[in-house]
């Protein structure tokens, strides 16, 4: 488990999000992204370290609901899923980590959306720069957010 998927993470977003890359240097190139996925990428990395989800194909899962339901982003999110970057990201999925993941959101899906619902407000999606400096603890009490993999209320 990284750091930054603890409930109460002293680390700042900054630093989570600084994690979330070192801890997963595989990913696209910044540089190799169009303009609009850069953005979308931006803010969907940002969404995994506050919601506390790795990059399993489950929690990819539970970070597209949780941005749907938990940020400002709201359905328009979906728009980067469409993204050609997004589809070359698809394209390398096995059908067993696909079948899995299907089976998997018969309980993922309405746990997520029932931990949105509880959240006292939706993180925003595309303007948290401002809160790049506030630990992820004060963040997910001022926003009630209960990390992917917390079961039980924050205390």
């Amino acid at each position: 488990m990284h750091r930054y998927e603890e409930q109460n993470s002293e680390q700042t977003l900054a630093e989570g999000l600084s994690e979330y890359y070192r801890e997963n240097a595989n990913l696209v190139p910044r540089s190799k992204l169009s303009a609009e996925a850069s953005e979308f990428f931006r803010c969907h990395d940002t969404a995994h370290v506050v919601f506390g989800c790795d990059i399993s194909l489950n929690d990819e899962a539970m970070v597209k609901i949780y941005s749907i339901f938990g940020t400002s982003g709201g359905f328009g999110i979906l728009k980067g899923y469409r993204l050609h970057e997004s589809g070359e990201i698809y394209r390398k999925l096995s059908i067993v980590e696909v079948v899995k993941t299907a089976f998997a959101a018969v309980v993922l899906i309405p746990r997520t959306m029932l931990k949105c619902r509880s959240q006292r407000g939706r993180w925003p999606w595309n303007q948290f720069d401002d809160q790049l400096s506030v630990p992820l603890k004060k963040l997910r009490e001022e926003y009630g957010v209960r990390v992917a993999h917390l079961n039980h209320p924050p205390p």
